[in-house]
């Protein structure tokens, strides 16, 4: 993800939150901003709900980025130990589990996400 975009996505997600935050503590009110858009005020808690997902979604896939990046930033530094573990022959998947030990991370949801991400990472790093 380009800068511009990341630094566009932080600005959208301040401005979302502001309002949502607005929202939540105005859900029902009749004096509400938000009977500008909406006249009834039926609609207020599924209009928040709507921001708020909204706002989890966007955050889920700036993280996601920013992690996926990270680790691949790791094991490209550590190119040159990964390729002396493959020329010793371990597999992708011993390779994993030793960086995820050396991480200090031992068993979890994220464990294995993060050990898939590494396996599948490993199988696209060459070396010569």
């Amino acid at each position: 993800m380009s800068a511009s975009i990341r630094k566009f996505l932080y600005f959208l997600l301040a401005i979302i939150m502001m309002v949502d935050f607005y929202l939540i503590f105005n859900a029902g009110n009749p004096d509400s901003f938000l009977r500008l858009l909406v006249k009834s005020t039926e609609y207020d808690i599924s209009i928040t709900v709507g921001l708020s997902i909204i706002i989890v979604l966007i955050s889920f896939s700036m993280i996601r980025d920013n992690d996926q990046n990270s680790i691949k930033k790791i094991l490209e530094r550590n190119s040159g130990h990964i390729a002396a573990q493959k020329k010793q022959n371990m597999t992708n998947e011993a390779i994993a589990d030793s960086f995820m030990k050396e991480l200090g991370s031992e068993k979890g949801i994220f464990h294995t996400i993060v050990r898939w991400r590494v396996i599948r990472y490993l199988a696209k790093m060459r070396f010569e």
